[in-house]
């Protein structure tokens, strides 16, 4: 890895250009659509959309047998050729972001990605001239399958061909975790459908647009580094610097179902900083782990590393104040669907403690 990868994530930044469709007038014939009950599977509204779309298994059919550590390598080393190419990028990614995202804390430049105005994809359900009500921005990244699919199993399943349906609403999972907010005791994601990941109609075979509504836009960004050049040096530095939260990368680790190299690492990052009794009491039995050996399922990820049950255990630990406030927030910030987008990105006001009364040497002391 090239030495300037570290701030290459401000130095190269990648396109956002939105992909927005004309949009048409609707017709004196045409029913009036609420926001919050438009298209809902945009890939069932336009049938089109999968049957134009081409499958892109990974590893592709020219690669099989080969290991899939040696193509990791091949594509971290390829990674300076490909980051802020947009020109080569053959998705696109398009994120709603319905909180303010944080300001820059690290004294560089601002995000490598931008927010731009939301659009309606299916072209319905608002005239040309009408306002936009519940104004969401989004981010549109154009990045390489490649890369997306090599570390993420659920975007592999997605551009394979696999049915967002039926992944979000699998139910194969053998240990469903019930304190996870994501899931129910069953095992079914607790997602509005509107808010299910989909093909967008501006798709085509050759470059599909893909409605991603991950938990914590503000940390995609470093994801996707770390998929490009396999470095955890720039979300170990945003996490220290207070840029990022950790249950938000975290969040998007599980919803991604991102493989175990990534989870380690922020298993120890929280034993280190945020929990380091936990981290002196792990030490101890370090050495009997040593040829613990990890796997991923490709579809079932779930099963292998609970990341969500993980997530809720290590949030009860951190309950006392006084400890080290890296990777966290002053206020506890929802998933991104799961607030209301009026109310988006606020935090409760700060509750007054009054000062106790001065005590003057001239008043009477108390009696026991």
């Amino acid at each position: 890895m090239a030495p300037d990868n570290k701030q290459s994530v401000f130095i190269k930044r990648l396109e956002v250009d939105p992909l927005i469709p004309p949009k048409r007038c609707r017709g004196s014939g045409e029913p009036t659509f609420n926001d919050s009950l438009a298209v809902v599977d945009d890939a069932h509204s336009h049938p089109s959309v999968m049957s134009t779309f081409v499958p892109k298994p990974f590893p592709p059919p020219s690669l099989a047998g080969v290991p899939l550590e040696y193509i990791l390598d091949q594509l971290h080393n390829l990674a300076p050729r490909y980051w802020h190419k947009p020109e080569t990028a053959d998705c696109t990614l398009v994120i709603p972001v319905p909180y303010p995202r944080k300001a820059n804390l690290s004294g560089g430049p601002s995000s490598p990605f931008s927010t731009r105005p939301s659009y309606d994809p299916s072209g319905l359900g608002r005239r040309v001239t009408e306002p936009a009500l519940n104004f969401i921005p989004r981010l549109f990244l154009r990045l390489h399958t490649d890369y997306l699919s090599a570390h993420s199993s659920f975007l592999r399943a997605l551009f394979s061909g696999s049915s967002p349906i039926d992944l979000i609403n699998t139910s194969s999972c053998s240990h469903p975790t019930p304190n996870s907010p994501l899931r129910t005791s069953s095992g079914r994601f607790t997602i509005p459908p509107d808010r299910l990941p989909r093909l967008l109609p501006n798709s085509t075979p050759e470059h599909p647009v893909l409605f991603l509504p991950i938990p914590d836009p503000t940390s995609i960004e470093h994801v996707i580094h770390w998929m490009y050049f396999g470095d955890f040096t720039l979300i170990e530095d945003s996490l220290e610097d207070g840029s990022i939260d950790w249950e938000g990368i975290a969040r998007n680790v599980e919803y991604l179902g991102l493989p175990t190299e990534i989870k380690v690492f922020l298993g120890r990052w929280y034993a280190r900083w945020l929990h380091p009794e936990q981290e002196r009491h792990n030490s101890a039995v370090d050495s009997d782990d040593d040829d613990t050996v990890f796997s991923d399922d490709d579809y079932d990820y779930d099963t292998s590393s609970d990341v969500g049950k993980r997530i809720s255990t290590w949030k009860q630990l951190t309950t006392i104040d006084d400890k080290p406030t890296r990777g966290r927030t002053k206020c506890a910030r929802p998933l991104s669907w799961t607030i209301p987008f009026t109310d988006s990105g606020r935090c409760p006001p700060p509750v007054v403690i009054p000062a106790p009364p001065e005590i003057s040497p001239f008043d009477p002391s108390p009696t026991c």
